[in-house]
């Protein structure tokens, strides 16, 4: 119970046993982690080319949580207070996504959602513009042309744009300060040329941020895959690192263009800055 007498939810009572548990050494803990990041299935709609799901000889199973395992997730849903639907899936196309969802709610949880922009049923719109709490869409594009856009991720580039349009558009009646659409961007040798231009088109579609990420530099993804469109994509070429100068003379200049309208802009750090992470 608080001052007021409202008894708390289960996520608060988790969090603050969680914050009980570390100040005091605790070293077998019964409280369970506020923040989760839930990936239920590796299954999406997209064939992303810079995916390793999808790469040929790619042995990763096509897997599903389910049963008991299922049963011990959902549990966790109550005594979160933040909780991110993030990985190599779509999230909307799940069965379970409505389950889901109206347990997060119940929760009283922040979600973020990370999505293609390729699922925009008016049951999907109304769910989420329902949602009670904080809500953040993260949708990913990676282009602004459809020339771009069908290369790297292989789908319809206008049908994602109406669909973003849709959400932003429905969102505004009930915008809450809690609400944040942002779009995100992998910088490839391929989509380099859209990084400014993804800066308008997001400015034009009204949502509140943008996000770039440079394409994951790991040793051994080294694969070579022939796009939707016919070209083939090298990911060892596609690599920031062998387009240096280019990389960060679009970077500066999205920067630039974004603080010009008004638009908040996140981009990974500069080549000769030594360091990695975000700079806004």
């Amino acid at each position: 119970m608080n001052k007021d007498n409202i008894p708390m939810r289960l996520n608060q009572i988790n969090k603050y046993q969680a914050l009980w548990e570390y100040s005091h050494g605790v070293s077998e803990v019964e409280s369970t982690p506020s923040d989760l990041q839930i990936g239920r299935t590796n299954t999406c709609n997209f064939k992303c080319v810079y995916c390793g799901d999808h790469r040929e000889g790619n042995q990763v199973p096509r897997t599903n949580i389910e049963g008991h395992t299922l049963d011990d997730m959902l549990t966790l849903i109550p005594r979160s207070t933040q909780l991110m639907f993030h990985g190599i899936s779509e999230f909307m196309i799940d069965p379970h996504f409505f389950d889901i969802l109206q347990r997060c709610a119940d929760a009283g949880a922040a979600l973020c959602i990370n999505t293609n922009g390729s699922v925009c049923t008016a049951k999907h719109v109304k769910a989420l513009c329902d949602y009670p709490g904080p809500l953040t869409l993260v949708i990913s594009v990676d282009a602004a042309t459809p020339e771009v856009f069908s290369h790297i991720r292989g789908w319809h580039f206008w049908r994602v744009i109406k669909n973003i349009k849709r959400y932003v558009d429905s969102f505004r009646d009930q915008r809450k300060a809690s609400t944040f659409i942002t779009l995100s961007f992998v910088i490839t040798k391929s989509s380099v040329c859209d990084v400014v231009p993804f800066v308008y088109l997001a400015k034009s579609l009204g949502v509140d941020s943008i996000r770039y990420y440079r394409l994951h530099e790991y040793d051994g993804l080294d694969w070579q895959v022939r796009t939707q469109i016919g070209r083939m994509f090298d990911y060892r070429e596609e690599c920031t690192e062998k387009f240096v100068d280019e990389y960060n003379r679009r970077i500066d200049e999205a920067a630039k263009a974004a603080a010009l309208i008004g638009l908040s802009i996140e981009v990974p750090a500069k080549f000769e800055s030594g360091t990695e992470g975000m700079q806004n």
